[in-house]
Parts: C-alpha cells; structure tokens; sequence
C-alpha cells in the first residue's frame, strides 16, 4: 500500500484554550499589545480600564498609530499572521504573528480590534465562548453600528486602533462583585505600570541619537514615566563605558557598559527606582533589546557571577530584529538565549567591565595619617565628605583574608561593618554624655584573646616578639587604656629585646 498524506486540521476550541497558558502575565500581555502600538508608528498610547453596562470590567489600549484597513485587519486577527523567518523592519517590535492574539487570550475570552484609516472604520473579534460553541475558526466582523455601541470608541479622535479586552476571567478578584473585579485590575496595574516604564522606557525617553519622537503612555490618565535602568536621565548620571560592537550574522550587535553612580549619592527614591522593585546586586548584569524594546534584564546570562562589588554594573545589548532567530527570541519577548560565538566574544568584555565597575568601591580618597600603634579605623576625605573605613591593611584583616582565602571573600564584610557604623547614635551620645561611652572596658579573658590575636596575625607560629612590634600592638589605642596590657603580652611571648 502506497503512502499518503492526510490534511490534519487542529480544533479551534482546544488549541485557542490551551493557547491561553502560553505563560503571559498581565503585564507581559500588556506589554505585547503596546508593541503593536509602536510598531504601528504611534506617539500616544492610553491604556484605560473601567466596567460595561452589565457591570463586568474591560480594557481597551488606544494608539494614535497608523491604523489598518479591513483586509489588513483580518490578516492581522489570524493566527501565525506573519513567518518568524520574515525579515522584520528594523523598528518592528513583532515576530511570529502570535502576540497580539495569544497576549490577550491569556487574560480575556473577548477580543475586540478596531481601527480607522483616513476615517474609515473596521472591526474584528474573537469571542472565544463561540469559537468552543463552533468548534471552528469564526472571526466575527463588526457592522458601523457595533463598532459606535464599543467601549472607548469615542476615545479615538483620528486614525488608530482600538484594542479591547472583555470577559476579563483571569482576575484574581476577592470576591464575584463588580467592584471586586474592577479592584483586582486596578491592583494588577500597579505592577503592569513599573513593568511597561522599564520595558519602554526607550521609547517614552528616547536618547537624542536615536532621533525619534518621544512616546506618551498613560494608564487611566497617569503618565507612565521611563524607568531607566542605566540612571542616564537625571543626576547623578551613570559613568558609561566605551561601546562595542560584535559583528553577527551580517549584523551588528551594540554592546555598553554602565556603572552606576555609588548609592550614597542617590536619593532613596532615585535608589528605589534603580533596585528594580529587588537590590543592586540581583538587578546587575545584562540588559538585552530588541530594537530598543527591553527583552530580558538582571541576569548575567551564565557568562558572570552576580557579587557585591559588581552591583553598580549593568550592560546594555542592542540586538537587531534581523537576529531574532540567533538569539532564540520566544512568543512573549521575555526569554532570550545567547548564541555560542556572541557568548565568547562577551565574556572578555564583561571581565573588562567588571574590573572597571570596582572603582567606586577601590576609590579610597585621602587618608589622615595613621595615629600610633595599630589602629583599626582609617578617617578618608573624598570628594567634600568624611567617613571611617577599615584599614584592610590592618594585621587582623590580613590573616582573616588568608583564613578566607581571598579579599573578596571578606570585602562584602568589610564593606557593610562601614556602612552600618552607627554615626548618629554615636554623635548622640557623646554630644548628650560622654563619659558613658566606654567601648574600650574589658574583662581578663577578653584582653589576653584580644591581644593573641594581635600577637599570632604579625608574628604567626613564633616563640618570641620582636620589640618593635609589642611596642606597636601597645600603642594602639584599644590597649594603651589596659593597665595590665603589657603583663598579658609578656605572658604570651617572650619579647626580645
């Protein structure tokens, strides 16, 4: 028996319900629909919400973008409307065809495009309640009067497109009320607007090379301000690095590095803007785009380790849309991975980078001379400001490195003893009562483990202590207040004379 082929047809109902659990979230979802607005060359997008007549909520994103036609509208309704293997315009934030449709499916059973064109109307919809109740693909076509009878129709003062969300059943309301359902979306926003002011934030405050015109977003009126994660919009402004590029593919993939300005500079709230909702150490690393759009941000994508002193570091990686294939771009624009020669090209600039973003932290300003003896805390000037470090020089730390194996090891110890030194409490006290502040007072036991620790650091595995050194150890300022300091000393080692 000769072989054949069978046309195999997937059913509507399933395929569409299961395309729902693709792995959006609201604000992914959302984030989907504003690409089709910027791709649509639009310069306004409100994003707004409220309830139909029946008292179930909506969404409707408005653009003032180039708008469709009816016959563009449908292919653009149809799923899989456009091959991933297309060569995409360089601004075209698309790529199979898919989002739109699969973005919205993931929070609505409703949707509901219209758009105009030199003032003519056409509207599409998707009612996924008739696509199970068919089980085929219907795509209904909306006449003028229930394109005039559509939520925030009236919204649209020229062309552009409206696309809206009904059916809303992915709320996670508290109760089955209206207004429980329309809280939940509310609170949804919250995030969705943090999230679309860092994945945009090119777009809503565009450099001036890239010479493009601003975009206005707003969700329900409220402006959503960039959120960029590289500080280069106020002061004080990132240090930014040289710029690379890796030729790929016949591309070029744009590659910066930014270091941060250190975070006593920063204003609590210009701090809370730059930890991204979690810290400067989790959100350090690469920032990957696709035609100025934010793909996948915070991570080092396996080429470094996240680590203290590397949190002001953040890299920003332009890939170009005729890439899209290399870098494994998926459906929801949220997960990228590097190709094998990008990878190994990356990894010296990174080392490179890295190196460089210490200098915040290796910076050490001028010292006041030491005082005698061995003292633990260094008083630096830098830059107008005071503050009190401790000296890695210091024998104590010097053996507590080797015991760690490295100073990096210990540098984020060292760096969080400083920066939680209690200075306002310590200004108070003294100023209020001085005399109550004795931090020096111990008992026997503490100034003999104190004291061989001292003695084992500088002189380790020895008999006897050179002069020079025990009258050093007794200078410093801990022991000259210990009149039995130099008895325990000689009772430790025999000091030579």
């Amino acid at each position: 028996m000769e072989g054949s082929e069978l046309t195999l047809r997937p059913s509507a109902a399933r395929l569409l319900e299961s395309m729902r659990d693709i792995g959006y979230s609201f604000e992914s979802a959302l984030a989907d629909i504003v690409d089709n607005c910027i791709s649509a060359a639009a310069t306004e997008i409100r994003i707004l919400n409220d309830l139909d007549p029946d008292g179930s909520p909506f969404l409707a994103i408005v653009d003032n973008g180039r708008g469709m036609r009816p016959a563009e509208l449908t292919a653009a309704m149809r799923h899989g409307s456009r091959s991933p293997r297309e060569i995409r315009e360089a601004g075209d934030l698309g790529r199979f065809g898919l989002g739109m449709k699969t973005a919205s499916f993931s929070q609505c059973r409703r949707l509901t495009v219209a758009s105009r064109v030199d003032g003519v109307w056409a509207a599409r919809r998707w009612d996924l309640d008739r696509v199970i109740e068919t089980d085929d693909w219907l795509l209904q076509c909306l006449g003028d009067a229930e394109i005039a009878a559509l939520p925030m129709i009236d919204q649209m003062a020229g062309d552009g497109t409206l696309v809206l969300w009904q059916k809303l059943d992915r709320l996670d309301a508290v109760g089955s009320r209206p207004e429980h359902a329309y809280a939940a979306l509310n609170e949804m926003f919250a995030t969705a607007q943090r999230h679309l002011a860092l994945t945009f934030h090119r777009f809503i405050a565009p450099e001036p090379r890239d010479g493009v015109s601003p975009v206005r977003m707003t969700v329900n009126g409220a402006p959503v301000d960039a959120l960029d994660p590289f500080a280069r919009l106020g002061e004080p402004q990132s240090e930014a690095h040289e710029v690379e590029i890796l030729s790929h593919g016949g591309s070029d993939v744009v590659v910066q590095a930014f270091t941060l300005p250190h975070q006593k500079r920063l204003t609590l709230t210009q701090l809370a803007d730059l930890e991204l909702g979690e810290s400067l150490v989790q959100t350090q690393g690469l920032y990957v785009y696709r035609a100025r759009r934010l793909i996948a941000g915070g991570t080092w994508l396996g080429l470094a380790r996240k680590a203290e002193l590397t949190k002001l570091l953040r890299v920003r990686v332009d890939v170009p849309t005729s890439l899209d294939a290399q870098w494994s771009i998926d459906v929801r624009k949220s997960r990228v991975r590097t190709p094998s020669v990008i990878r190994e090209r990356l990894r010296p600039l990174i080392r490179r980078m890295t190196e460089a973003a210490k200098r915040p932290y290796t910076y050490r300003g001028t010292r006041d001379a030491a005082p005698a003896g061995l003292p633990m805390w260094a008083r630096v000037e830098e830059r107008g400001a005071v503050r009190y470090e401790v000296r890695r020089e210091h024998p104590l730390v010097d053996a507590l490195q080797k015991a760690a194996g490295t100073r990096a090891s210990i540098e984020p110890l060292l760096i969080a003893i400083e920066a939680t030194l209690p200075l306002e409490s310590l200004f108070a006290d003294v100023a209020g009562s001085p005399e109550t502040v004795r931090q020096q007072d111990m008992d026997a036991s503490e100034l003999e483990q104190l004291l061989a620790a001292f003695v084992e650091a500088m002189t380790p595995g020895q008999d006897t202590l050179p002069a020079t050194v025990a009258e050093a150890i007794l200078a410093t300022p801990i022991f000259t207040a210990q009149s039995t300091a130099r008895t325990v000393l000689e009772q430790l080692r025999r000091i030579e004379t």
